[in-house]
């Protein structure tokens, strides 16, 4: 397993129930020997939604480091944070 640092973003706080309703966040951040890598955090139906509007406007959709969960909350962010280090963040960083 991989020694990280996870890094929410500073507006988080107060706005959880907020975040979890609207299905995504942006800004989470991981540090690993120093280098942060950022990533965009999407519930399943919120992703649907985002594919389904980028394919109709642009044809296509595309986002660099991209982490599904089940629901978007802090607890659910580190579990799957914390399944990715024991792979060393083989894809992502």
């Amino acid at each position: 397993m991989t020694a990280y640092e996870l890094i929410f973003p500073d507006y988080l706080d107060g706005y959880e129930h907020e975040t979890e309703a609207k299905g995504y966040l942006v800004g989470v951040s991981v540090v690993v020997d120093g280098q942060p890598a950022d990533f965009v955090v999407y519930d399943p139906v919120r992703l649907m939604q985002e594919v389904a509007d980028a394919i109709e406007s642009a044809g296509l959709f595309s986002e660099q480091r991209l982490l599904v969960v089940a629901r978007v909350t802090r607890e659910e962010i580190t579990s799957a944070i914390q399944k990715l280090s024991a792979g060393n963040f083989h894809d992502f960083l």
